[in-house]
């Protein structure tokens, strides 16, 4: 899609969230300016809808009009404007018509009955992409037909649906619920929330961008399904069935504890096949240590393993986070005295992710996260400030009891125990002429309250050259998390050498 710049508009590359906070002012501002239009096609639209505007308010009694009566209206006042072309005054009144009696450019969405929910990014700059998803019982997907023409039309599009029901938005509610008469939902936030995307700079290098932009969610009711129609055909069997098509998984190994020396990696190679197959398995993680260890660094490098067509929500107070798969990933920024990150992530849970990531877990925010991760957010993560991994345990348990529900710690503690499932502590040694960072432990928590350690670091002195000498010892998950990976289809690593 091709999406013009508008006079006036301003770009932002990385901006700070007082700088998104004034992009949304300035690009409702612009709303309001004659001269708005990034083409004549918008010009003449809004020339159009504004004389129909002020022919609809003096109709006496008749606010509620067929698409026929609009129809012949919008016509008649199109072709009173001999400047408009011939080839595009058909164009015009069918997409008013398309914004006033359906859902405009989401229309070809709306009429699918299997799609559920849909999420729109309009950037504020309309040389930005413009993306819209989908999605259904076959996944997450990106439209690849039209949408709106830029920010001005998406808004116009939006408060024409929400006057219906006497609402209204703009940039100062940063974040609105709406219902709609037959039960679809509308959550709509603007001035903390974009996307990213990895660009080319001046030397060919890849950089991170940020897209300030508004997110409109829509979801809906799909076709209500009778008990026959869900129920399973088959017949009943005596024994257990057999799948001879079955991916064929070794299921039969022998443990064995594995040693890596240390060479500079955060972690050894069995440690990182280990933690790919536990997000993509959608295991809910804390990544823990103090300042400059490494921890957002290994959030970023994780995200590469969500599987395709997954959505996350980056909840931070800046936009720092360089997720490996920007398509699917909505970013939220907090706004001090304006919108905090319990605010976020409150909005959050009304835009349906499939993983949400808090930048870093700290005050009453751990007691919103556990209630999301209870929730069924399979997969999502967060980072803390701790010593251990043990540690971690107590600092998440004490920023929750604070939550003013004054929560029970054993409930909490309940609650980590059961639904988070890896720890990854990191360290760093500061040496005199740079930093070691390592991960020196992590360990799955077990529903009986017990932790096992999956890898351990074990730092024996320095090397002759002032380097950190050490090894990653290596023990390996649960038999119960390989099981889950064999019922996942994923075999065990070469590198965690479990021979049969």
């Amino acid at each position: 899609m091709d999406f013009s710049q508008s006079p006036g508009t301003t770009t932002i590359d990385n901006p700070s969230s007082g700088d998104l906070w004034d992009a949304s002012r300035r690009a409702w501002d612009e709303l309001n300016q004659p001269n708005l239009a990034d083409n004549e096609l918008f010009k003449w639209q809004e020339l159009v809808l504004k004389e129909f505007q002020a022919f609809v308010n003096k109709e006496p009694g008749q606010t509620e009009a067929s698409w026929a009566v609009r129809e012949t209206q919008l016509t008649n006042i199109v072709t009173s404007h001999k400047e408009i072309p011939v080839k595009a005054r058909r164009e015009i009144v069918k997409s008013i018509l398309d914004d006033m009696f359906s859902f405009g450019p989401l229309q070809a969405l709306w009429v699918n009955k299997e799609i559920s929910d849909m999420q729109v990014f309009i950037p504020y700059d309309s040389r930005e992409e413009q993306i819209i998803t989908s999605s259904s019982r076959k996944g997450r997907r990106i439209h690849d037909g039209p949408g709106f023409r830029n920010f001005g039309h998406a808004m116009t599009w939006l408060n024409r649906h929400l006057a219906q029901f006497g609402q209204h938005y703009d940039a100062s509610k940063v974040a609105m619920d709406a219902t709609f008469p037959n039960g679809e939902r509308m959550n709509v936030i603007s001035g903390v929330t974009g996307y990213s995307k990895f660009i080319r700079g001046p030397k060919d290098e890849l950089i991170y961008k940020f897209v300030p932009c508004v997110v409109i969610t829509l979801r809906r009711f799909t076709n209500p399904f009778t008990i026959e129609q869900l129920t399973n055909k088959t017949e009943a069997l005596d024994a257990p069935p057999e799948f001879p098509n079955l991916r064929q998984v070794r299921r039969s190994y022998t443990r064995k504890t594995s040693y890596f020396r240390y060479e500079g990696g955060m972690a050894d190679l069995a440690t990182m096949d280990y933690l790919r197959i536990m997000v993509y398995l959608a295991k809910n993680h804390i990544i823990s240590g103090s300042t400059g260890v490494g921890k957002t660094t290994l959030a970023n490098a994780l995200t590469g393993a969500i599987p395709k067509g997954t959505v996350l929500i980056v909840i931070e107070e800046s936009p720092e986070m360089q997720p490996q798969n920007p398509n699917h990933v909505i970013r939220i920024v907090g706004r001090e005295g304006v919108f905090t990150l319990a605010m976020a992530m409150k909005n959050t849970l009304r835009m349906y992710p499939d993983r949400i990531f808090i930048a870093e877990i700290r005050d009453t925010l751990a007691y919103v996260f556990l209630h999301a991760i209870q929730a069924g957010h399979d997969g999502s993560s967060t980072t803390a400030h701790a010593n251990s991994c043990k540690d971690t345990i107590e600092v998440v348990t004490n920023f929750a009891a604070n939550h003013e529900s004054h929560p029970p710690r054993e409930m909490i503690r309940d609650i980590l125990y059961r639904r988070v499932h890896t720890i990854m502590h990191g360290r760093a040694v500061k040496k005199t002429e740079n930093i070691a960072r390592m991960f020196d432990e992590v360990v799955q928590l077990l529903p009986d309250q017990t932790m096992h350690t999956v890898m351990q670091f074990h730092q024996v002195g320095e090397n002759e050259d002032g380097s950190v000498a050490g090894y990653f010892e290596f023990f390996g998950p649960t038999d119960e998390f390989v099981e889950e990976m064999f019922n996942a289809g994923i075999p065990i690593p070469d590198s965690w050498g479990w021979g049969e």
